[in-house]
């Protein structure tokens, strides 16, 4: 593919995603869906609803670059949960996701 500046989109069932790609960049968005509540009422909320992600974890994703363990990709059903407790979704966290709705026939 020439380097024009664009980039291929591909539309894939999350159901086929394992991990998502996670940088300083991802890190930022999170930290600003956060707002002002404490990681740990995040981890709280994430063990609410079915699957714990500690405040440790937040904060290493939060700031990647600062955490020599940090984690270069992020398991699609952790960030789930984790928007979900941050009341957001995939679509609103990624500004170049969509959503397809199909109806099995």
């Amino acid at each position: 593919m020439a380097s024009t500046g664009r980039q291929k989109k591909i539309m894939l069932d999350t159901k086929y995603v394992a991990s998502i790609y996670w940088d300083k960049e991802m890190g930022e968005r999170l930290k600003v869906l956060r707002g002002t509540r404490s990681v740990r009422a995040i981890s709280e909320k994430t063990a609410e609803l079915g699957e714990r992600i500690s405040h440790q974890y937040i904060h290493m994703l939060e700031d990647p670059e600062r955490y020599d363990n940090s984690a270069s990709t992020v398991s699609f059903p952790k960030i789930s949960v984790l928007l979900k407790a941050l009341d957001s979704n995939i679509e609103n966290f990624f500004d170049t996701a969509i959503t397809i709705v199909s109806v099995a026939s």
